[in-house]
């Protein structure tokens, strides 16, 4: 998983952020393409942990399609967000995570 393609503002994407229930749908979202994956055996995070990660890096998404924050700091926010992530759960690497491969595939 690159970190261009976790900073990919796609169609769907795209589609989901004009509703006015973004951050619902998000959500749901989320839930609904990790259901697939179920519990990554040996993972050092819970299914909270990245939930919360994912929530957060397409929230960082839509401020940047609000102009809220521009495309820099859209950047620094989700490498801060992941480097955060990969301090709280050592064992983590958005390159090589299944979870996020999964959901940003």
């Amino acid at each position: 998983m690159s970190f261009v393609k976790i900073l990919d503002v796609n169609v769907q994407f795209l589609k989901a952020a004009t509703g006015k229930d973004f951050m619902d749908e998000v959500s749901r979202d989320i839930e609904r393409k990790l259901d697939h994956i179920g519990d990554t055996p040996g993972s050092s995070y819970s299914r909270l942990d990245i939930v919360q990660l994912i929530g957060s890096i397409e929230a960082a998404k839509f401020r940047y399609l609000q102009g809220t924050i521009t495309a820099k700091q859209l950047y620094r926010d989700v490498a801060v967000q992941l480097d955060r992530f990969k301090m709280q759960h050592p064992g983590f690497d958005y390159l090589n995570d299944s979870v996020l491969n999964t959901y940003f595939s």
